[in-house]
């Protein structure tokens, strides 16, 4: 029987999630956000962790997946997009078995030490002239100004659809403020934030790295320049900026910055929502 457990009994889990190649499932396990699912508190095989869109999978998924992850979908998750990552064979194989999942590859990026990261090449990329010939930094004359984000910021990102997952793991703004961080690059003719880097989640050393550009201001730079931003603060903070690429595009960008390719690894995504949800 699934049951759900308070971020105050997470550690529990930890065992089950100790080979993540981030660091979302770690902020439950050490009670800071998220939510977590076992089939025991007392003697767990398996731990569950939901942290936004992500889903982890870790211990003995044998003969569990039909009734508890069925379960777990009909209730939590409504999004196509929720992305659930198998940490064992067992899970990996479940949900590779299965006819409610279809099979994506995402890329791991390795763990350095925080000393390997070149500040001076990162602050490089803050400060610089796009291929177009406009200017991206920190003061007032750039064309496209890079700012932390302020409380008015995390309001309004909240309302554009390219940007709603730059704070909304976090209850507001306060929560934001005091557990997590991010970047913004606004237009200097228009006043839109265009681009934006943010903590996806947080743990007590890590940040997990969340990017967003607007459609219209792709392949300008501005990504590569509000991460590095955000890598350098990190760096400041003591935080690790824990970075999972979704595409080859945002490994290339992890490498412009520093970080190297550690390997792909398989995730799914649902395929029959309307099958699903006929389950209630």
């Amino acid at each position: 029987m699934l049951k759900e457990i308070s971020l105050e009994e997470g550690r529990i889990l930890e065992p089950f999630f100790r080979d993540a190649y981030d660091c979302c499932p770690e902020a439950f396990v050490q009670g800071i956000m998220g939510r977590g699912f076992t089939d025991s508190a007392e003697e767990p095989t398996y731990g569950v962790i939901q942290i936004g869109d992500f889903c982890f999978f870790g211990g003995d998924g044998s003969g569990t997946l039909k009734g508890n992850v069925i379960s777990i979908l009909k209730n939590l998750y409504k999004n196509r997009d929720i992305i659930f990552v198998p940490l064992s064979p067992s899970w990996n194989q479940q949900l590779a078995d299965s006819e409610y999942f279809e099979r994506h590859i995402r890329y791991a990026t390795e763990h350095l030490d925080l000393k390997d990261f070149d500040r001076d090449a990162l602050a490089s990329y803050v400060t610089r002239t796009t291929k177009d010939g406009q200017t991206i930094g920190e003061t007032d004359d750039c064309d496209f100004i890079i700012r932390p984000i302020g409380e008015a910021d995390y309001a309004a990102l909240g309302n554009e659809e390219w940007s709603r997952d730059l704070g909304s793991n976090y209850s507001d703004y306060a929560e934001f403020k005091r557990l997590g961080l991010g970047f913004v690059a606004v237009e200097r003719s228009t006043k839109k934030m265009v681009s934006g880097a943010s903590s996806f989640s947080t743990s007590r050393d890590s940040i997990e790295i969340e990017i967003d550009t607007a459609p219209d201001y792709r392949e300008r730079g501005l990504a590569t320049a509000v991460a590095a931003r955000m890598v350098l603060e990190c760096i400041q903070r003591g935080k690790y900026p824990s970075w999972d690429a979704a595409n080859l595009t945002s490994v290339a960008i992890a490498e412009k910055l520093g970080y190297r390719l550690l390997e792909e690894y398989v995730c799914y995504k649902r395929k029959y929502i309307r099958y699903i949800n006929r389950q209630e």
